[in-house]
C-alpha cells in the first residue's frame, strides 16, 4: 500500500532527494501532490524524471 501526501506547496529539492532516498531504502511507494504535479517515488526513482 503506498503511503500517499498532498501539499499546498511545490516539493522543494531537499525534500524530493530525500523521498527518493526513503522510497528506496525502505523499498515503499510513495506519491506526493504537490501544487503543479504528482511524484510517484518507487525504487528511488519519481515519476517527474527529477524535473519539478
Amino acid at each position: 500500500m503506498p503511503i500517499r501526501v498532498m501539499k499546498n506547496l511545490r516539493v522543494c529539492s531537499d525534500c524530493h532527494v530525500a523521498i527518493k532516498y526513503i522510497s528506496e531504502i525502505k523499498n515503499l511507494e510513495i506519491i506526493v501532490r504537490d501544487a503543479s504535479r504528482f511524484h510517484h517515488f518507487k525504487d528511488g526513482t519519481c515519476s517527474c524524471g527529477d524535473y519539478w
